[in-house]
């Protein structure tokens, strides 16, 4: 097993792909948020302790300073957005665009990365806000190719990256099953027709 095959050299899932529709920007309405809550843009200066907390408490990695900077160099500028909880100015919420081209697969690619939303503030559009706002400054930089990267497991994120408009991309053996048993769980259509297969 392979890569291609959609699994690791040690046996594991590769992550899920999914793919923005070229051209098109997230519906604005993506980005509201309720009262009390506000998008920002990252700033090193100010919020790369809060950043790492964030991270920690969702178990995204551990954040060292190399790290930190590899990721930071890969964002486009005005490309790393944060949701503020106004009252207690806590980071709530983040998410990143990047340029981060994969070969033989996206060779011009962008991602939009490392979206996390606290679990004591869900079912506020946390994460919902932060990837739309990431995908749409991707689009306004001019990407052609806008993905991401998840899990089967994260149910939450893939209803949100399904009703934002994301598509599953099909680029590995398996995927359509994978599939299958997510839009089962999440009630959700199963169209492998419409989904791309090549990036």
């Amino acid at each position: 097993m392979g890569a291609e095959d959609g699994w690791t050299e040690g046996g594991a899932p590769q992550q899920l792909r999914m793919l923005w529709p070229a051209g098109e920007a997230p519906d604005a309405e993506a980005t509201r948020l309720p009262d009390g809550y506000v998008l920002r843009q990252g700033d090193p200066d100010q919020y790369v302790p809060a950043f790492r907390e964030l991270m920690a408490r969702v178990e995204l990695g551990t954040w060292d300073d190399d790290k930190l900077r590899e990721v930071l160099e890969s964002v486009v500028p005005d490309g790393w957005h944060l949701v503020v909880h106004e009252p207690t100015g806590t980071v709530v919420a983040t998410g990143m665009s990047q340029r981060r081209p994969v070969p033989d697969l996206y060779p011009n690619g962008h991602e939009v990365g490392w979206i996390a939303a606290h679990p004591d503030h869900s079912g506020r559009g946390l994460g919902r806000a932060v990837t739309a706002a990431a995908t749409a400054r991707l689009v306004e930089v001019g990407a052609k190719c806008v993905y991401l990267q998840t899990d089967d497991f994260r149910l939450p994120a893939l209803h949100t990256y399904l009703r934002l408009g994301f598509r599953p991309h099909l680029w590995a053996a398996g995927m359509v099953e994978r599939w299958r048993e997510i839009c089962e769980r999440l009630g959700a259509p199963l169209q492998p027709a419409e989904w791309p297969v090549e990036g």
